[in-house]
């Protein structure tokens, strides 16, 4: 195993006892593997943390005050179990990036974090990761289901591409939530009215498409009128054909949730 005593931006190994593993899943980091994986001495790490309380605390102290840890918390991290996990971005976000000598090794390190997701990338270094039960697909497996569906749908009549997108999305979460991590993108923040009904309203996808039908013009001269502008379209296989369809922020379809269940039920009492 590797030490870790590193120069910086020296490579090293995960030795696994400088990670411990809490009850919650979550890891505890030795302030020497901390150093490590930025790519800085452990002695200046130390240091910067035990300023916390102080007054006049160092840059790397003040970044973790900046989010919300605790000062005391922090000064005590050497001596209480280590830093822990969600700490750490903000530590390699501070030497690679903002440091008055940025460390390649901090910045490589946060990419991979970045990635992945911090506790899925320390497990599978550590030799922790769960593997793939039975009936479960892997990553690669998946990305590989992915590729052939996108082929299939192609052959079919094409992918918009707004549907590009979303595959995208749920094959790249569905692989970090494979991984033991969280999302890597974040969830879709457009929908298009017939979105809205069903998702937002509770509409039936029967009942969604009607309601956007019929009130697709008011509600785009509704946001119009409200935002000074058009609302933004996508390009979407409808019956076989390519149409433009309209894109509507989700803060503003919540904004108008009243109307479009209100709508709903007046179509449900219609029926």
């Amino acid at each position: 195993m590797t030490n870790l005593v590193c120069a910086p931006g020296e490579n090293f190994e995960f030795d696994r006892s400088q990670f411990k593993i809490q009850p919650d899943g979550t890891f505890r980091i030795t302030i020497r593997a901390m150093a490590a994986m930025a790519g800085i001495d452990a002695t200046g790490l130390s240091r910067s943390l035990s300023s916390a309380v102080d007054e006049n605390a160092l840059p790397c102290a003040r970044s973790l005050l900046a989010q919300g840890f605790n000062p005391v918390d922090v000064n005590r991290w050497g001596e209480t179990g280590g830093i822990p996990e969600d700490a750490a971005p903000f530590i390699l976000e501070h030497y690679g990036i903002n440091a008055v000598s940025p460390s390649s090794t901090a910045r490589a390190m946060l990419l991979a974090f970045t990635r992945v997701g911090i506790n899925a990338y320390l497990k599978e270094k550590l030799g922790l990761a769960q593997r793939p039960q039975a009936g479960q697909l892997s990553g690669g497996d998946l990305i590989a289901l992915a590729g052939r569906t996108v082929d299939l749908l192609e052959r079919l009549g094409g992918v918009d591409a707004r549907a590009q997108h979303q595959l995208r999305d749920m094959a790249l979460n569905y692989v970090a939530r494979q991984a033991g991590g969280g999302l890597l993108v974040p969830q879709i923040e457009m929908l298009s009215l017939q979105e809205g009904f069903r998702d937002l309203a509770g509409a039936t996808p029967a009942e969604a498409s009607r309601l956007a039908l019929k009130h697709g013009k008011a509600v785009k001269a509704l946001y119009r009128d409200e935002n000074g502008r058009p609302p933004a379209t996508h390009k979407q296989l409808v019956n076989g054909r390519s149409c433009d369809v309209c894109d509507y922020e989700v803060s503003w379809l919540n904004d108008h949730l009243d109307s479009l269940q209100q709508a709903l039920e007046t179509a449900r009492a219609e029926s």
